[in-house]
C-alpha cells in the first residue's frame, strides 16, 4: 500500500508539474487564438499523437465503446471539450495566477465529496484535514499572506469560468474510476480526445471567421504542440495512473501545488515579483499533501455485488 502511495502520488505531481503551464500559455496565447480553436487544436494534436499508441486496442475493444456511447459522450463533452474551453475562455478576463488557485482549489473538493458520494471512496480525518490544509495554503497564497484581503476580494468572470472547470475535472476524475472494464488507458484517452475535437470543430471554425481569426505563427505553433501533447497525451496518461493508484480525492488534492507552481512560473517567465507568501502557502499545502496521502490502516469499503 505504501508503495502504491508513492507511485500514484509521484504519477499526480508529475502530471501536475506539466499541467501548471497550460495556465502561463493560456494568457500568452489569447491574442494568438480564441479560447475554442485553441482547445479543438489541443484536442486535435492529442489525438493525433495518442492514435499510434491506441490502434490495435481500439480494435478489440471496440464493442466495449459501443456498450457505454453515452459515458464516452458525457466524458468527452464536460471532461475535455467543455472544462478545457472554460480554461481558455477564462483565460481572457483574469489572470493565470487567479486561474491556478480557482481551478485547483475547487476540483479536489468537488472530487472528494463525489468520490464519497458515487464511488465509496472513504473520508477520514487525513482527507478533511489535508484538504482544509490545502485549501488554506491556496487561500494564503491568493491573499498574499493578508487573509483580511479575502473580505476585498472580487470574483470576476473570469474566476467564475475557472469554478466551473473546476467542476468539470473534479467529476472527470471521479467518472474515470467508472470507465469500463476491458478498455485501456491509451484507447481510453484517444476516445475522449477524439470525441473533445469533434465537440469543438464546429464551434472552432465559426469562432475564427466570426469572432477571432487564428495568428498562425511560431510561437502558436510551440504551444499548440506543448498543450497538445504534454499537457495532453502524456499528462493524461500519467494522471489516470494515478487516479488508479491513489483514487481521485487524493489525486486532485495535488493539483492545489498548480497556484504555486504556476506563480513561480510567473516570475521566471512573465517577470513577476517573487513574495514570501508563496514560500508559507507552499510549505502548507506541501503539508497538506503530505497528511492526505499518508498510507492508511483502514480498510477499503467494499462495494456491495449485485444479485443479478
Amino acid at each position: 500500500m505504501r508503495k502504491q502511495n508513492q507511485i500514484g502520488a509521484l504519477f499526480a505531481i508529475t502530471s501536475t508539474v506539466i499541467w501548471s503551464g497550460n495556465f502561463i500559455v493560456s494568457r500568452y496565447a489569447i491574442h494568438l487564438a480564441g479560447p475554442i480553436s485553441l482547445a479543438f487544436f489541443r484536442w486535435t494534436i492529442a489525438s493525433i499523437t495518442m492514435f499510434p499508441f491506441a490502434y490495435k486496442a481500439i480494435k478489440n475493444e471496440w464493442p466495449i465503446f459501443k456498450q457505454n456511447k453515452l459515458y464516452f459522450f458525457l466524458m468527452g463533452l464536460i471532461g475535455i471539450a467543455i472544462y478545457n474551453t472554460l480554461i481558455y475562455t477564462s483565460g481572457h478576463f483574469t489572470t493565470a495566477i487567479n486561474m491556478a488557485l480557482f481551478g485547483s482549489t475547487v476540483h479536489p473538493v468537488v472530487s472528494a465529496l463525489l468520490g464519497a458520494a458515487i464511488i465509496h471512496e472513504r473520508l477520514h480525518w487525513k482527507n478533511i484535514t489535508g484538504m482544509a490544509l490545502c485549501i488554506f495554503g491556496t487561500i494564503y497564497l491568493l491573499t498574499k499572506g493578508e487573509l483580511i484581503n479575502i473580505i476585498h476580494f472580487k470574483i470576476g468572470l473570469g474566476d467564475l469560468l475557472m469554478i466551473l472547470a473546476g467542476c468539470c475535472f473534479g467529476s472527470y476524475n471521479v467518472f474515470v474510476r467508472k470507465k469500463p472494464t476491458g478498455i485501456s488507458n491509451t484507447s481510453f484517452l484517444f476516445c475522449l480526445f477524439s470525441i473533445g475535437a469533434l465537440f469543438l470543430l464546429p464551434a472552432s471554425l465559426i469562432e475564427m471567421k466570426y469572432s477571432q481569426p487564428v495568428i498562425f505563427n511560431t510561437h502558436l505553433l510551440w504551444i499548440v504542440l506543448y498543450i497538445g501533447i504534454g499537457n495532453s497525451t502524456i499528462s493524461y496518461l500519467i494522471w489516470n495512473m494515478a487516479i488508479q493508484k491513489i483514487g481521485p480525492g487524493k489525486a486532485a488534492l495535488f493539483a492545489t501545488l498548480a497556484p504555486l507552481l504556476s506563480s513561480y512560473e510567473a516570475v521566471i517567465f512573465l517577470g513577476e515579483t517573487f513574495n514570501k507568501a508563496q514560500i508559507t502557502s507552499g510549505l502548507i499545502i506541501i503539508v497538506g499533501i503530505i497528511i492526505n496521502t499518508w498510507p492508511s490502516s483502514n480498510k477499503p469499503i467494499v462495494e456491495p455485488t449485485s444479485s443479478n
